[in-house]
């Protein structure tokens, strides 16, 4: 998949998000805002030679994107960080979803590709946002690398590793497990960290902890995200398998 695909890929699927969102909070800048990002997107997607999507083109609509999603959330008043869903039955692509509250519960029977917004569940601590993880479309192609799915965190870190560097947006990637805890490092080309990261992180970064699901069988949560002098620093937990949570 060439880059411009990806951030073609990126813009629609945002664009769609905002639309929804607007349409459902009768938020018409949002609407029109979800709009403009879908026709850029489909804009993108017409452009034939893959070098004139430039790394500068890729930092400046990551960084719209890292601004836009900021304002949405903080509108959205969600407290909870990123959980990262492996697929399932109701999530045949795994998912992300962002709770309300930080103390949230989860229950994957009630959940459903379309239904972004979880609010008909018995508790507010259920309640919050259900998305697309953003790194998906990535994520298929570190197992089209690997020639079948990520099994383990040792695929994962290669297959991610050799892809992201091959498309020119990120130069290495490092994975450390512990018993309940994982860090990823990651560094990327281009980078627009924001507060919205640990809750609707950038595909780059989205696509290894949605990978992280499938090479655990495990629900993972952002801990925290943290820019440092040698890349992206992520740290994130396991909460046991879906079972666990039906």
């Amino acid at each position: 998949m060439k880059r411009k695909d990806i951030i073609s890929g990126i813009l629609i699927a945002f664009g769609l998000v905002l639309t929804v969102t607007g349409f459902l909070k009768a938020e018409v800048r949002w609407e029109n805002l979800g709009l403009a990002a879908v026709i850029l997107g489909l804009v993108v997607a017409t452009i034939k030679p893959s070098n004139l999507v430039k790394a500068e083109t890729a930092s400046l609509l990551l960084s719209g994107y890292h601004e836009t999603m900021t304002n949405l959330l903080r509108g959205l008043s969600l407290e909870g960080n990123a959980v990262y869903l492996p697929p399932y039955g109701n999530l045949p692509k795994g998912g992300l979803f962002v709770p309300l509250r930080e103390d949230f519960d989860l229950d994957p029977a009630r959940l459903s590709e379309d239904e972004p917004f979880v609010t008909n569940v018995p508790t507010e601590k259920q309640m919050g946002l259900l998305l697309k993880p953003p790194g998906a479309e990535l994520l298929e192609k570190f197992e089209e690398h690997l020639e079948g799915p990520v099994t383990s965190i040792a695929e994962l870190e290669g297959a991610a590793g050799a892809v992201l560097k091959t498309l020119g947006l990120a130069d290495r990637v490092y994975i450390e497990e512990g018993e309940e805890t994982i860090k990823i490092i990651i560094q990327p080309q281009q980078c627009h960290f924001s507060e919205a990261c640990t809750k609707v992180a950038c595909p780059i970064c989205s696509s290894i902890l949605l990978g992280l699901t499938k090479a655990t069988g495990n629900v993972i949560t952002v801990g925290a995200i943290e820019k440092k002098d040698y890349g992206i620093e992520i740290m994130a937990r396991k909460l046991g398998g879906i079972e666990k949570w039906m």
